[in-house]
């Protein structure tokens, strides 16, 4: 058998790469209508925070240089708001992570606590760190050296966005999931 172009490889002859992204687009598109409105939120929440960090990271550099030397400074990234900058994607990725897990298929899990409050616990931790990030960042700006670039504010605000709507969503899941008990 000669694999063509349109063929994968190691695949069974005939199935091309066309065919397995519709396959994939079906499943994705089974597993969002299994979720609730406020579990889309917290997607909507997680892929903003995701998107703010990465943003923070790429625009929050400014060079400084003279003489034919320069150096380059991430503000995002600075002391410890870039730690608490990662522990806001781990929380974000941790939030999909649970939603798809409890949604998909052939998933039966007994998990340790209501699934409600899992997601609160990680929602709540995922906005405390853009908090603190935006306080060190703050902090740090407005006591000394030059002053930031501007986009590092810019994700800030999404970071801190993402993480509110992560809340607020997780908060409205827990009052209904109290609701219905």
């Amino acid at each position: 058998m000669t694999a063509e172009r349109s063929e994968v490889t190691g695949s069974p002859a005939g199935t091309s790469w066309v065919k397995l992204e519709k396959e994939a687009l079906n499943v994705l598109n089974e597993l969002w209508a299994k979720i609730s409105a406020r579990e889309r939120l917290m997607v909507y929440g997680a892929a903003v925070v995701g998107l703010g960090v990465l943003v923070g990271m790429i625009l929050g550099t400014k060079s400084y240089g003279a003489y034919g030397i320069s150096i380059s400074v991430n503000y995002f990234t600075a002391e410890n708001a870039g730690l608490f900058a990662l522990l806001a994607l781990v929380g974000a990725i941790a939030t999909l992570a649970v939603i798809y897990l409890h949604v998909a298929p052939n998933m039966n899990i007994t998990w340790p606590a209501p699934y409600a409050k899992i997601l609160m616990g990680v929602a709540f931790a995922t906005a405390a760190c853009a908090i603190l990030i935006v306080l060190m960042q703050l902090i740090r700006a407005g006591g000394f050296g030059p002053e930031p670039p501007i986009f590092m504010y810019v994700a800030d605000v999404a970071v801190i966005a993402g993480g509110a709507l992560l809340a607020y969503a997780a908060y409205l899941d827990w009052t209904a999931s109290k609701t219905v008990v």
